[in-house]
């Protein structure tokens, strides 16, 4: 990885450095509403770090946060998954090739994921990644599927680990 892009772990002994900073720095959707649910998600995901509920990892690019995925362990159906809890690229950066990952944001955050998921599966038993894609919206499910997500319910899309 190019040396000006950085992925930090953060987690309940890290994260309130960042809590303020994350806020304030990152672009929501220049949409109210969106921009509204977004950040409302993000504080979650803060509070759910603290609590050590969930590790947040994120993306920095030129010392700029540009992406976020947060990830923890959950069982759907009764199968044990990796659960992508939230998945943030900043506004500006969405939709946009970085060629230092050669990736989106959002393609890189998630194959961090994978990868991730397929190393804890070596040790405990984890059959998928799962997302809950935010409101059901049918533009982001096209997008995970995509990205080789598959149904696997009403409301969850999974990536079968190898």
């Amino acid at each position: 990885m190019d040396s000006s892009i950085v992925l930090l772990k953060l987690d309940s002994k890290n994260i309130l450095s960042y809590k303020i900073k994350l806020l304030q720095t990152l672009n929501f959707h220049t949409d109210l509403n969106r921009a509204t649910r977004e950040r409302g998600l993000l504080e979650e995901i803060i509070k759910l770090t603290q609590k050590n509920k969930t590790i947040l990892y994120l993306l920095k690019k030129d010392n700029k946060f540009v992406g976020l995925i947060a990830l923890s362990a959950s069982s759907i159906d009764e199968m044990p998954v990796i659960q992508v809890d939230y998945l943030f690229v900043d506004f500006k950066y969405r939709k946009r090739k970085l060629e230092q990952l050669n990736a989106t944001i959002s393609k890189y955050l998630l194959s961090f994921a994978i990868d991730t998921a397929e190393k804890i599966k070596q040790t405990i038993g984890l059959r998928y990644l799962a997302l809950y894609p935010d409101a059901q919206s049918d533009t982001l499910i096209c997008h995970y599927k995509e990205m080789g997500f598959n149904q696997l319910n009403k409301y969850w899309l999974v990536i079968k680990l190898k």
